[in-house]
């Protein structure tokens, strides 16, 4: 348990009230936006797709300014609060084309603060314990997005508004501020010695950023299953408790990512994170087929199962196999490219989504996406990039 430090705890800490704070505005947002504020479902993927965007640009200039800087944990700290003030603007939001602005400022936060809190991640624990490392903060992670659409629901079906939900977030926000100044530590020693930048990334790094990026153009925003998880829920539920079984689905599926992330990096770590990360790309492509056909409880209980396995484990097998394969010097680098082009790639794919959804049909963006997340677990399988 060498790898169980105080970094690992205090981050994965901050991170589980972090996402107490979104995801408990991110249940009902999509239903805010549609139900509340009377906009198409293309306005989600608009939404959705400039926060990816503005966030992939913070992402890409922190990563490679922290490599520089000796404050770097500080920066991180002014990322959180910055998503905290984003969210809290939603509770005065009168119309959706207001929602733009406080995603995107929301966003920009997060892309500042995460190539720097996975690089103090990784450089926290030996390269043997990455997986566990990233499993063990996801774990924490995904509870924290559990907790939040639990408490989203409870408010909902005892009669509060979406407003009421915003102002509620807002506790657990402040607290993840609170938590990372205070427990997290810079575990790098002395002022850095950032690579210069005309020494190019490894070859294994940019390998895997291929297919991280086409799934990326297919891993839409899990707002689209929480309108999806509405539908196939009607017309055997009115349109209240449709509602209630789409935040419900949030609920579970967050419930199901808290349960798997811890197994994941440990399985990452013993046979190979290539592997089990094609894996949860599959996983990703099978949920949109369920989506695509399905109907009734059956259906909404595997769609939460399957959305929920893969969404935590990708997110920590790609930093821990990211980790592995570049130099500790630059990993604040390194993350801010990963994250990047998951940005961009996201951008695309809501935006995509959300007209295709809007224009043609939900079934012609769920197809997309899961043709696009197959296709990158098979180059990810054949071309599986060598750890350093």
């Amino acid at each position: 348990m060498k790898w169980l430090n105080r970094n690992v705890l205090g981050i994965g800490l901050a991170d589980l009230a972090a996402d107490a704070n979104y995801e408990m505005v991110f249940a009902v947002l999509p239903l805010f936006i549609t139900a509340g504020l009377g906009a198409p479902a293309f306005a989600v993927g608009l939404i959705e797709g400039v926060g990816d965007g503005s966030s992939a640009v913070v992402k890409l200039w922190s990563g490679w300014y922290s490599d520089r800087i000796s404050w770097r944990r500080r920066l991180a700290a002014g990322g959180y609060g910055t998503t905290v003030i984003g969210l809290g603007l939603l509770v005065a939001i009168t119309s959706w084309p207001q929602v733009i602005v406080a995603r995107a400022l929301a966003w920009m936060g997060r892309g500042l603060r995460q190539p720097i809190r996975s690089a103090m991640l990784a450089g926290s624990v030996e390269k043997k314990d990455l997986g566990k490392a990233f499993g063990f903060h996801e774990a924490l992670d995904t509870a924290g997005a559990l907790i939040g659409p639990a408490v989203a629901l409870l408010l909902l079906s005892t009669g509060h508004g979406f407003r009421t939900i915003f102002w509620a977030a807002l506790a657990p926000g402040v607290i993840c501020v609170i938590l990372f100044a205070l427990i997290t530590r810079d575990p790098r020693r002395g002022r850095p010695e950032p690579v210069p930048l005309h020494v190019p990334m490894p070859p294994g790094f940019w390998r895997l950023m291929a297919p991280v990026a086409i799934f990326g153009l297919g891993n839409f925003a899990t707002a689209f299953f929480t309108l999806r998880a509405a539908q196939i829920m009607q017309p055997e539920l009115s349109h209240a408790a449709a509602l209630a079984a789409a935040v419900g689905f949030y609920l579970a599926h967050n419930a199901v990512g808290a349960a798997v992330s811890f197994p994941a990096g440990w399985l990452a770590d013993h046979v190979g994170k290539a592997p089990v990360l094609a894996a949860a790309y599959l996983t990703f492509a099978a949920a949109c087929l369920v989506g695509l056909v399905g109907h009734g409880w059956f259906a909404l209980g595997l769609m939460a199962l399957l959305v929920g396995a893969q969404n935590p484990v990708v997110s920590a097998v790609e930093g821990s196999l990211v980790s592995s394969l570049v130099d500790v010097r630059r990993l604040g680098t390194a993350f801010g490219f990963l994250n990047g082009i998951n940005g961009v790639a996201d951008l695309g794919s809501s935006v995509v989504a959300g007209a295709l959804w809007t224009v043609v049909s939900p079934e012609a963006s769920l197809g997309l996406g899961s043709v696009l997340c197959a296709v990158a677990a098979l180059i990810l399988w054949v071309r599986q990039p060598k750890p350093v």
